[in-house]
């Protein structure tokens, strides 16, 4: 059961946004293209190291090639960078050989069409929640999209915006790109006490020992998908069977709202500790066995405690609920 649960959170977006711009559109009155069409396309090339840089994102992006069958358009991914904020994942797509109609399958525009960088862009709807989707409409088969996820929809719609003049400049017929304002504030330093604290002194020996199947020795690792969070696992002791480890995470720059999984989600309940409020948060990241619980240290750091359970939905949370007394007032601040 030893998996921690960042690394699953992040294989199973990547993989949901690989194909979350299959047939998500709608109808738009065509805009004639305005150059000659290019074939064998490469998404990635419609913007260049400079422009990720200054919007934000990792220069190297990740090349998903057509699939007619699928209806699946030449795409690129790419992640923001470390240090901005908010995180969001960018796709663009550009074809000159699917048909539009077919690909959108009749679905409504979400928006007034709006003349950006010489072509006209619309919003779509996607089967992401939280996916902000512009399409322009190049000719009959030829079209291009731009595409931000993980923010709040209006948030990822004023980010697909400053991302379209980019990706028109290097379509035909597009404009200039304007220069371009660094998206997004850098995210907060780390700080506060937890950047001197050990999370496994979290639970001492005896405090361990209360928690079933969990083995009393912990290990403390860096996150490899949190800025500067370190985290104690304490292993399960049941094998395959259902019960999961038991994890203390660290964030000295990252703020309760901003874990992954719970970004954007609301707890679906509170529990107080000595006065100390934790938000829970069953099912996170979406994923079915696992539970988490955040609380605020300072404005810009925080706690996380991660378990969970394989096989009986009713006992997600509990070794989570069972520990929060426990870890508790070992807290520093």
């Amino acid at each position: 059961m030893r998996v921690k649960w960042q690394v699953v959170v992040a294989v199973a977006a990547l993989t949901v946004v690989s194909g979350c711009t299959v047939a998500v559109g709608g109808s738009a009155s065509p805009v004639p293209g305005q150059g000659a069409i290019v074939k064998d396309i490469d998404a990635c090339t419609l913007l260049d190291e400079g422009q990720l840089d200054a919007l934000g994102y990792e220069t190297k992006g990740r090349s998903v090639q057509e699939n007619k069958d699928r209806l699946q358009t030449p795409m690129c991914l790419w992640s923001t960078k470390e240090d901005v904020e908010p995180s969001a994942l960018l796709n663009v797509g550009y074809t000159t050989d699917i048909d539009f109609n077919e690909y959108i399958a009749g679905a409504v525009p979400k928006s007034e069409p709006q003349q950006i960088a010489g072509f006209t862009w619309t919003q779509y709807p996607s089967i992401i929640g939280d996916d902000c989707v512009l399409y322009a409409l190049l000719g009959d088969k030829s079209f291009a999209y731009v595409s931000v996820s993980e923010p709040p929809l209006d948030k990822a719609c004023e980010l697909a915006k400053a991302v379209v003049p980019q990706v028109a400049a290097h379509l035909p017929g597009g404009q200039d790109a304007p220069s371009i304002t660094p998206t997004g504030p850098a995210k907060a330093e780390p700080g506060g006490p937890l950047l001197s604290v050990d999370p496994c002194t979290m639970l001492k020996p005896d405090q361990v020992a209360q928690l079933p199947n969990i083995k009393p020795e912990g290990e403390k690792d860096n996150s490899s998908a949190v800025p500067n969070a370190t985290f104690c696992l304490w292993d399960d002791t049941d094998g395959d069977e259902g019960q999961k480890a038991f994890e203390v995470w660290f964030g000295p720059s990252t703020p309760v709202t901003e874990w992954p999984g719970a970004k954007g989600v609301p707890a679906t309940e509170t529990v107080d500790v000595g006065g100390k409020k934790w938000g829970i948060f069953p099912n996170m990241g979406g994923l079915r066995a696992t539970c988490g619980a955040t609380l605020a240290i300072t404005d810009t750091s925080s706690v996380q405690v991660v378990s969970g359970f394989v096989g009986d939905d009713t006992k997600t949370c509990d070794l989570v609920k069972k520990g929060l007394p426990l870890v508790t007032p070992n807290l520093p601040g």
